[in-house]
């Protein structure tokens, strides 16, 4: 189960890369249909640079968050290491009366 964040991750940085891609090699007017593009409204020469960068911005976010979450989960769990109480401990050690020396004092 926590590995579908990980694969949506991954599915989303290979689209952007591939519409990275698309942008950064293709001229507007070939764009295919699904990837926005020139929509009539103003005609510009060229490629359109901001918006690859852009999606290649995203696609390299989306892979590195997959692979730091995909790190996360395949990490084994540090077991804590086990305490040993010693013997004598401060608390033992305070609780029990004071031994009296052979000379009868404490």
């Amino acid at each position: 189960m926590k590995w579908i964040g990980v694969v949506l991750l991954a599915i989303i940085g290979v689209l952007a890369a591939f519409v990275a891609i698309e942008y950064l090699t293709v001229s507007i007017h070939s764009l295919p249909s699904f990837i926005p593009g020139n929509s009539g409204h103003h005609l510009v020469n060229g490629h359109y640079r901001k918006r690859g960068a852009l999606a290649a911005v995203v696609s390299l976010a989306a892979f590195a968050a997959a692979g730091y979450w995909a790190y996360r989960i395949r990490r084994p769990k540090e077991a804590a290491p086990v305490a040993e109480v010693p013997q004598n401990s401060a608390d033992q050690m305070l609780s029990r009366p004071l031994a009296k020396t052979e000379d009868g004092s404490n």
